[in-house]
């Protein structure tokens, strides 16, 4: 089968298009027929597995396919051949690709297959954040990065659970695109005191709740305006480390900072119940998905390039033609 696979080299790394073979679905797996591809922030990281010194070995990027079922491990039962399905799966920059049978998912009744393969990393990130922390209903959450996918899922989903939400941007057009998916109000993190303008949303009390993707300075400001009881998940961090904090100091106002990982949250909802919440609020019009634009495979280098330079507000996807 046909894969593009991240080679590194002396002179930085490069996206090379290859037969590679054709990987064996294991009892627990689905083999899927890739027909589209959700391209995340998680697509363009170049972390090294192995030694200094050592070559690294290629490997296929992406996380979010959308396509048909093409055989099943002995032991599952949640799909069969010829399903239309969507997956989190290791590996989706290519024409076929194994997932867990947890992490296989019927889309929602109508939605187009380019839709669906945007949803599962940026939506399922979101949904088990907001489970770790224990949202509730009359919460002030905030939602960083309007623009990004899982702000862009964040918001939506937050809304539908009855929660304040808040959201942040680094435009002021990306925040009035957050209020439009369903935020109260929203703070431009490109320009003035991010923890004043938090706390004066807040009525001096602060957030209760608070989904951070961003990291660097950003974090440093979600802290200072953490309401007592306060939780944050952080996923991801594209605008650089996050400074240390103490724990015992946020134990102290019973705050807390955890990160996630989306595979390790859904692995454990074994028979899909946040799935099933969500896919009926698709259904019923409560979320949609935002996929900006649909490109070919073959431009996948271009594609990373334009998420990279944070053109994107939402999604974008690659078809497998």
């Amino acid at each position: 089968m046909k894969a593009i696979r991240i080679h590194f080299t002396d002179n930085g790394d490069e996206l090379r298009t290859e037969e590679v073979p054709q990987p064996e679905p294991t009892a627990d797996e689905v083999l899927i027929k890739t027909q589209a591809i959700g391209v995340n922030r998680a697509d363009l990281g170049r972390r090294r597995t192995v030694s200094e010194g050592q070559q690294e070995p290629p490997r296929i990027p992406g996380l979010d396919v959308a396509g048909v079922v093409e055989t099943v491990g002995a032991n599952v039962t949640n799909c069969r051949p010829g399903d239309q399905v969507m997956a989190l799966v290791r590996g989706a920059y290519a024409e076929y690709s194994v997932a867990n049978s947890v992490l296989t998912f019927r889309p929602p009744e109508g939605m187009s297959t380019t839709d669906a393969a945007s949803l599962p990393c940026v939506f399922f990130t979101a949904w088990y954040a907001f489970q770790m922390a224990g949202l509730k209903p009359g919460d002030t959450a905030l939602i960083h990065s309007a623009g990004s996918g899982v702000g862009m899922a964040g918001i939506q989903i937050a809304k539908a659970l009855g929660v304040r939400v808040l959201t942040s941007a680094g435009t002021d057009e990306r925040v009035e695109r957050g209020r439009q998916l369903g935020a109260e109000a929203g703070v431009n993190y490109s320009r003035g005191d991010v923890t004043e303008a938090l706390l004066r949303l807040t009525d001096d009390r602060g957030v209760d709740m608070v989904l951070d993707t961003v990291g660097g300075a950003i974090f440093d400001a979600t802290l200072s305006a953490l309401a007592p009881g306060g939780r944050v998940v952080t996923v991801g961090g594209h605008s650089g480390e996050r400074s240390q904090y103490e724990d015992q100091r946020l134990a102290s106002k019973q705050q807390w900072v955890r990160s996630m990982g989306v595979f390790n949250e859904a692995q454990e909802d074994a028979d899909q119940s946040g799935w099933a919440q969500m896919k009926a609020w698709f259904e019923t019009g409560m979320l949609r998905t935002i996929v900006q634009e649909v490109f070919p495979w073959t431009m996948a280098g271009e594609v990373q390039e334009l998420l990279a330079s944070r053109g994107v507000f939402g999604k974008v996807v690659m078809e497998v033609r």
